[in-house]
């Protein structure tokens, strides 16, 4: 799944429907939305901090309470407030990632991080 994908899943969850639909709220409205989106997004860090600090893993039954749940949430709800914003998390990210790659003098770029990927030199393991 692409980011684009993650982006309009989570748009039309937080709309409450598949229907595209116009935006019809006014500032005042999309301003709380986006209050309480951070203040969920602040909550489920601090869950995070927590299950971190316990090291309490996903064990293949239940994922309430864990690490990878709460990793979940706060992607979950960064995405939704680049969605409130309008940004395009794709472009972002590689305009981003050339800045990030010259300062910290990486010596690969995104495009053969993709190509290394897709010719499965990574182990299925590593991402």
């Amino acid at each position: 799944m692409t980011l684009k994908e993650v982006q309009y899943l989570i748009k039309h969850i937080e709309q409450g429907t598949l229907e595209e639909k116009e935006d019809l709220r006014n500032e005042r409205e999309k301003k709380d939305n986006i209050q309480r989106i951070v203040l969920k997004l602040i909550e489920e860090f601090g869950e995070l901090a927590e299950n971190i600090r316990k090291n309490t893993r996903f064990n293949g039954k239940n994922i309430k309470g864990t690490i990878e749940e709460e990793v979940f949430d706060v992607f979950y709800y960064t995405i939704a407030i680049a969605n409130e914003y309008g940004i395009e998390l794709e472009k972002v990210f590689e305009i981003k990632d050339k800045i990030n790659q010259e300062k910290y003098e990486r010596e690969f770029s995104l495009e053969e991080g993709r190509e290394n990927y897709k010719k499965k030199i990574y182990k299925k393991s590593e991402y």
